[in-house]
């Protein structure tokens, strides 16, 4: 019999080298069209979306609804729990392993 995996390991997934290979260009720039955050860095915003929802903190309905488009988080609006997934820890690994200091 065999079993079927109900998620996938981005940590062992020799193809998921960088942030662009879990969230492609293309995705990002369809999720954020029509936005305005005032500026164009919407890769950092990913990232910091990422940790606000892993600490618990409220980011605004936008930034939640991209982020849960994308599959980083997971929400339950009649809950309004949030929580972030397999992707979303690994995007943030991803966006933070080569700066200085980390």
């Amino acid at each position: 019999m065999e079993i079927a995996m109900t998620h996938k390991c981005y940590r062992r997934d020799p193809d998921v080298r960088s942030v662009t290979d879990l969230v492609s260009d293309d995705q990002m720039q369809a999720v954020f069209d029509g936005t305005n955050f005032g500026h164009t860095d919407f890769r950092g915003l990913l990232a910091q979306g990422c940790i606000k929802a892993l600490a618990g903190w409220h980011q605004g309905h936008t930034l939640t609804t991209i982020l849960d488009e994308l599959r980083l988080i997971s929400w339950n609006k009649q809950t309004s729990k949030i929580k972030v997934t397999a992707k979303g820890r690994h995007y943030i690994w991803l966006a933070f392993k080569g700066r200085p200091g980390v």
